[in-house]
């Protein structure tokens, strides 16, 4: 449990810096800093696998990877830069790249917290009905300040249903709340 939560402590912030450069700088620059970073992931998690000791980065990815990640140092972060910079692609508005982002940072984040700290009720292998509306609730109190009310609840829902899929959710959230 601690350790996810660390993972989702991360998510949270590295996905609030990602959400914040793309409000000041717009989806075109915002995407070749998603793309620097992912580059850079890239080398970091083979230089990782290779056994090349990079402390912080290290010390990091040791406290906060799954057990099933282990084969791919950093996949996590990975696949959130992956579908960061797909979903700049494919929908270039700043308003929709920036609610879908919320809700795979914030929504994600905090169903997480809430199924870990909450959850009774089991509805998808491990995720839980709390969860899945403390994600609902964090999503929509975030898309609220981008969508008019209608807009912002059917996207957080849609959004933390995608979540409850058997894909990887960093695509299935970005790909299905716009």
């Amino acid at each position: 449990m601690k350790t996810e939560a660390r993972r989702q402590f991360i998510h949270f912030l590295f996905g609030s810096f990602f959400i914040s450069l793309i409000a000041l700088l717009g989806v075109e620059q915002s995407f070749f800093v998603l793309a620097a970073c992912f580059g850079t992931g890239i080398l970091v998690s083979f230089l990782l696998k290779k056994g090349v000791k990079i402390p912080l980065l290290l010390h990091i990815v040791q406290r906060v990877e799954r057990d099933y990640e282990k084969h791919l140092p950093g996949k996590g972060a990975l696949l959130f830069f992956l579908a960061a910079i797909i979903t700049i692609v494919l929908f270039q508005e700043k308003a929709i790249v920036l609610g879908a982002l919320c809700v795979a940072v914030y929504g994600d984040a905090a169903s997480t917290v809430f199924g870990l700290r909450f959850g009774k009720h089991k509805i998808a292998g491990k995720k839980t009905l709390e969860g899945t509306f403390g994600g609902i609730a964090a999503s929509l109190f975030f898309l609220s300040f981008l969508f008019q009310w209608p807009v912002a609840i059917a996207a957080a829902f849609i959004g933390m249903i995608a979540e409850l899929l058997p894909f990887d959710d960093n695509f299935t959230i970005g790909g299905l709340r716009c």
